[in-house]
């Protein structure tokens, strides 16, 4: 008798899990997790989903891959990713195999590499050395997971502060203020940089987020006149046919507020951006993740109609 009861007991307690299972409600559903597109004044990105807005949490540097299916970005900068499937998207989760606090952390277009530096050095043979701290690194995924981080070596090994990959795997940053490089991730060698000639002037560019097709770039610059480390704002720059780009300008004040703006990306349909607002730069203070449309900052030439679709 105890037998069969235990036997029911089991049987109600499967058949009451698997309808939880599906009937659960997934994490998200739809293209950029189901969330209604921005207009042209900047909105937090998924707020209670990704980002949640309390004074002390920080999510920052979020980035879609090309087919707009994985997202990456960092919680309290350790990196979290979330996927669509056809359930819908999954609940972000931490990767384990990246066993520090980061910066920058970027997708490759496939999804199948994390790119980032190393902000806190904790179990890297380099982290008693100060020359290492922002190099460049590499997770790839693998049948059994993640991989162990892998520097890049050089020339990103030049890169300081943030960056971003574009949609044929050029990594575009910065090996100081104000000068922009972009190399392509060839294992093994020592590919070549090439500097974009973008014009200088008072600004201290840094951080640069490239259109996918790498037809414009938008960048931070601490504002003109204030001392290093205060607060920043977004500049736009343009490529044209002959490869010059435009002088940058400021993407004005539906973006930029009196706090610190930095860390954009460009959406793979290249009608949005994304970027960081923080109250400062240390874990210490908040930041989210917002998004805005990019019609009314970009010539139509510019912009790309076609929109991420369900498949």
């Amino acid at each position: 008798m105890k037998r069969t009861k235990h036997h029911i007991l089991w049987l109600v307690t499967f058949l009451a899990s698997g309808s939880i299972a599906a009937f659960a409600k997934p994490f998200a559903v739809g293209p950029y997790l189901g969330q209604t597109p921005p207009g042209p004044v900047a909105e937090v990105f998924a707020p209670g989903l990704i980002c949640y807005t309390g004074p002390n949490w920080w999510e920052s540097h979020g980035h879609f891959s090309a087919d707009g299916n994985a997202f990456c970005f960092t919680r309290r900068k350790y990196v979290y990713i979330t996927e669509n499937t056809e359930h819908g998207w999954t609940t972000p989760e931490r990767i384990e195999s990246i066993p520090c606090k980061v910066w920058s952390p970027c997708l490759s277009p496939d999804a199948n590499s994390v790119y980032f530096m190393p902000y806190s050095l904790v179990g890297f043979e380099a982290k008693d050395d100060p020359s290492k701290r922002w190099r460049l690194h590499r997770c790839m995924r693998t049948p059994q997971g993640w991989s162990s981080p892998r520097e890049l070596g050089s020339p990103f090994s030049l890169a300081v502060g943030g960056f971003c990959v574009a949609a044929d795997n050029r990594i575009y940053f910065t090996p100081e203020r104000g000068l922009f490089l972009a190399a392509s991730v060839v294992d093994n060698t020592d590919p070549p940089a090439v500097q974009i000639p973008v014009e200088k002037g008072n600004l201290k560019g840094c951080h640069p987020g490239i259109a996918p097709d790498e037809s414009f770039m938008v960048f931070y610059s601490i504002r003109p006149g204030a001392l290093s480390g205060t607060e920043t704002d977004l500049y736009l720059t343009l490529r044209g046919a002959d490869g010059t780009w435009t002088k940058p300008r400021n993407m004005g004040p539906r973006i930029n507020t009196e706090y610190y703006e930095f860390g954009a990306r460009i959406s793979p349909d290249k009608k949005y951006m994304f970027f960081t607002r923080s109250t400062g730069w240390s874990s210490k203070f908040a930041a989210d993740i917002y998004w805005v449309e990019l019609k009314d900052y970009l010539p139509e030439s510019y912009r790309q109609p076609e929109r991420i679709q369900d498949e």
